[in-house]
Protein backbone atom coordinates (compact mmCIF):
# COMPACT_ATOMS: atom_id res chain seq x y z
CA UNK A 1 0.00 0.00 0.00
CA UNK A 2 1.29 3.43 -0.95
CA UNK A 3 1.52 5.91 1.93
CA UNK A 4 0.40 9.47 1.21
CA UNK A 5 1.49 12.65 2.98
CA UNK A 6 0.44 16.23 2.35
CA UNK A 7 2.94 19.07 1.89
CA UNK A 8 1.82 22.53 3.04
CA UNK A 9 4.16 25.23 1.78
CA UNK A 10 4.72 28.23 -0.42
CA UNK A 11 5.96 27.45 -3.91
CA UNK A 12 8.55 30.21 -3.47
CA UNK A 13 10.50 27.85 -1.17
CA UNK A 14 11.01 25.41 -4.03
CA UNK A 15 14.51 24.29 -2.96
CA UNK A 16 13.33 23.23 0.49
CA UNK A 17 10.30 21.49 -1.02
CA UNK A 18 12.51 19.71 -3.57
CA UNK A 19 14.63 18.25 -0.77
CA UNK A 20 11.48 16.93 0.88
CA UNK A 21 10.31 15.43 -2.42
CA UNK A 22 13.63 13.64 -2.93
CA UNK A 23 13.50 12.23 0.60
CA UNK A 24 9.97 10.92 0.10
CA UNK A 25 10.74 9.39 -3.29
CA UNK A 26 13.63 7.42 -1.82
CA UNK A 27 11.34 5.67 0.65
CA UNK A 28 8.35 5.26 -1.66
CA UNK A 29 6.02 7.78 -0.01
CA UNK A 30 3.61 9.74 -2.23
CA UNK A 31 3.63 13.48 -1.51
CA UNK A 32 0.87 15.82 -2.61
CA UNK A 33 2.52 19.09 -3.68
CA UNK A 34 -0.09 21.42 -5.10
CA UNK A 35 1.88 23.27 -7.79
CA UNK A 36 2.82 19.94 -9.42
CA UNK A 37 -0.73 18.60 -9.43
CA UNK A 38 -3.77 19.28 -11.60
CA UNK A 39 -6.26 21.08 -9.41
CA UNK A 40 -9.65 21.95 -10.82
CA UNK A 41 -11.45 24.86 -9.19
CA UNK A 42 -12.57 25.17 -6.52
CA UNK A 43 -9.17 24.14 -5.12
CA UNK A 44 -10.45 23.46 -1.59
CA UNK A 45 -12.19 20.29 -2.76
CA UNK A 46 -8.95 18.74 -4.01
CA UNK A 47 -7.08 19.86 -0.89
CA UNK A 48 -9.72 18.28 1.33
CA UNK A 49 -9.62 15.02 -0.65
CA UNK A 50 -5.83 14.78 -0.53
CA UNK A 51 -5.61 15.48 3.21
CA UNK A 52 -8.35 12.93 3.72
CA UNK A 53 -6.16 10.14 2.35
CA UNK A 54 -2.89 11.32 3.92
CA UNK A 55 -1.16 9.83 6.95
CA UNK A 56 0.43 13.14 7.91
CA UNK A 57 0.72 16.79 6.93
CA UNK A 58 4.09 18.57 6.75
CA UNK A 59 4.17 22.37 6.92
CA UNK A 60 7.54 23.35 5.45
CA UNK A 61 8.68 26.74 6.71
CA UNK A 62 11.38 28.10 4.42
CA UNK A 63 13.15 31.41 4.02
CA UNK A 64 10.72 32.84 1.47
CA UNK A 65 7.67 32.11 3.62
CA UNK A 66 9.28 33.77 6.65
CA UNK A 67 10.31 36.75 4.51
CA UNK A 68 6.80 37.14 3.10
CA UNK A 69 5.37 37.37 6.62
CA UNK A 70 8.11 39.74 7.82
CA UNK A 71 7.63 42.08 4.84
CA UNK A 72 3.83 41.86 4.68
CA UNK A 73 3.40 45.23 6.38
CA UNK A 74 5.77 47.03 4.04
CA UNK A 75 5.20 45.66 0.56
CA UNK A 76 2.02 44.88 -1.40
CA UNK A 77 3.83 42.06 -3.18
CA UNK A 78 4.72 40.33 0.07
CA UNK A 79 1.42 41.24 1.70
CA UNK A 80 -0.52 39.53 -1.09
CA UNK A 81 1.77 36.48 -1.03
CA UNK A 82 1.53 36.17 2.74
CA UNK A 83 -2.26 36.59 2.83
CA UNK A 84 -2.75 33.93 0.16
CA UNK A 85 -0.37 31.46 1.82
CA UNK A 86 -1.63 32.14 5.34
CA UNK A 87 -5.23 31.45 4.34
CA UNK A 88 -4.34 28.10 2.78
CA UNK A 89 -2.14 27.06 5.71
CA UNK A 90 -4.97 27.78 8.14
CA UNK A 91 -7.41 25.76 6.01
CA UNK A 92 -5.03 22.82 5.59
CA UNK A 93 -4.03 22.67 9.26
CA UNK A 94 -7.70 22.82 10.24
CA UNK A 95 -8.56 19.88 7.98
CA UNK A 96 -5.61 17.83 9.23
CA UNK A 97 -6.58 18.50 12.84
CA UNK A 98 -10.17 17.52 12.15
CA UNK A 99 -9.06 14.27 10.50
CA UNK A 100 -6.72 13.53 13.42
CA UNK A 101 -3.54 12.97 11.40
CA UNK A 102 -0.06 14.04 12.48
CA UNK A 103 0.78 17.66 11.73
CA UNK A 104 4.48 18.49 11.42
CA UNK A 105 6.12 21.91 11.32
CA UNK A 106 9.65 21.74 9.91
CA UNK A 107 11.76 24.91 9.79
CA UNK A 108 14.66 25.28 7.37
CA UNK A 109 17.40 26.68 9.66
CA UNK A 110 15.34 29.71 10.67
CA UNK A 111 12.97 30.93 13.37
CA UNK A 112 9.24 30.67 12.82
CA UNK A 113 7.64 34.13 12.75
CA UNK A 114 3.93 33.30 12.52
CA UNK A 115 1.66 31.17 14.73
CA UNK A 116 0.52 27.69 13.73
CA UNK A 117 -2.77 26.96 15.56
CA UNK A 118 -2.25 23.19 15.79
CA UNK A 119 0.60 20.71 15.40
CA UNK A 120 1.89 17.66 17.23
CA UNK A 121 5.44 17.41 15.85
CA UNK A 122 8.04 20.17 15.60
CA UNK A 123 11.45 20.21 13.92
CA UNK A 124 12.60 23.68 14.91
CA UNK A 125 15.71 23.69 12.75
CA UNK A 126 16.46 21.36 9.86
CA UNK A 127 20.15 22.14 10.29
CA UNK A 128 20.36 20.34 13.64
CA UNK A 129 20.50 16.70 14.55
CA UNK A 130 17.49 14.43 14.46
CA UNK A 131 16.84 10.74 15.07
CA UNK A 132 19.98 8.62 15.34
CA UNK A 133 22.30 11.50 14.54
CA UNK A 134 20.80 12.22 11.13
CA UNK A 135 20.92 15.85 10.13
CA UNK A 136 18.04 17.79 8.66
CA UNK A 137 16.43 16.13 5.71
CA UNK A 138 17.97 12.79 6.72
CA UNK A 139 15.73 12.83 9.78
CA UNK A 140 12.67 13.65 7.66
CA UNK A 141 13.57 10.77 5.34
CA UNK A 142 13.67 8.48 8.36
CA UNK A 143 10.27 9.77 9.53
CA UNK A 144 8.73 9.16 6.11
CA UNK A 145 10.19 5.67 6.04
CA UNK A 146 8.59 4.98 9.44
CA UNK A 147 5.22 6.12 8.08
CA UNK A 148 5.65 3.65 5.22
CA UNK A 149 6.02 0.93 7.90
CA UNK A 150 2.82 1.99 9.66
CA UNK A 151 4.38 4.10 12.43
CA UNK A 152 2.51 7.11 13.85
CA UNK A 153 3.99 10.06 15.72
CA UNK A 154 1.20 10.93 18.13
CA UNK A 155 1.78 13.32 21.02
CA UNK A 156 4.09 11.63 23.50
CA UNK A 157 5.99 9.59 20.92
CA UNK A 158 9.30 8.39 22.39
CA UNK A 159 8.80 10.73 25.39
CA UNK A 160 9.49 13.76 23.23
CA UNK A 161 6.40 15.73 24.13
CA UNK A 162 6.96 19.17 25.57
CA UNK A 163 4.66 22.04 26.49
CA UNK A 164 4.88 25.77 25.95
CA UNK A 165 5.57 27.38 29.31
CA UNK A 166 3.50 30.48 28.61
CA UNK A 167 0.11 30.39 30.33
CA UNK A 168 -1.52 32.18 27.43
CA UNK A 169 -0.53 29.32 25.11
CA UNK A 170 0.08 25.88 26.66
CA UNK A 171 0.57 24.19 23.27
CA UNK A 172 1.93 20.64 23.41
CA UNK A 173 3.98 18.91 20.72
CA UNK A 174 6.77 16.41 20.18
CA UNK A 175 10.05 18.29 19.84
CA UNK A 176 12.52 16.40 17.66
CA UNK A 177 15.58 18.66 17.64
CA UNK A 178 18.33 18.63 20.30
CA UNK A 179 18.84 21.88 22.21
CA UNK A 180 21.85 22.93 24.25
CA UNK A 181 21.29 23.94 27.91
CA UNK A 182 20.10 27.52 28.25
CA UNK A 183 19.07 27.89 24.61
CA UNK A 184 15.54 29.07 23.84
CA UNK A 185 13.40 28.41 20.78
CA UNK A 186 10.23 29.94 19.35
CA UNK A 187 6.99 28.20 20.26
CA UNK A 188 5.30 27.30 16.95
CA UNK A 189 1.86 28.24 18.26
CA UNK A 190 2.37 31.52 20.15
CA UNK A 191 5.80 32.56 18.76
CA UNK A 192 7.08 33.35 22.25
CA UNK A 193 10.45 32.03 23.40
CA UNK A 194 10.64 28.74 25.33
CA UNK A 195 13.80 28.17 27.39
CA UNK A 196 15.45 24.80 28.01
CA UNK A 197 17.74 25.27 31.06
CA UNK A 198 18.79 21.61 30.99
CA UNK A 199 18.77 21.15 27.23
CA UNK A 200 16.78 18.67 25.17
CA UNK A 201 17.65 15.34 23.48
CA UNK A 202 21.36 15.88 24.09
CA UNK A 203 22.04 12.14 24.03
CA UNK A 204 21.56 12.16 20.24
CA UNK A 205 24.86 12.71 18.47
Amino acid sequence: MVIHVFMSHTKLDSEFCDRFDIASARVGVRVFRSEFETIKPPAWKTIKKQIGKSSAMFLLVGKKLVKAQAMSGESKKYRDEWKHTQNWIAYEVGLACQKGIDVWVACDKLALNFPVPYLNNYVWSMGKYGEKGQRGIGFIRWVLEEYSKGEEFALGWSNRNTKCTHKSCGAEFNLHTPIRPGVSIVCPTCCQRIAFPEGWLLDEK
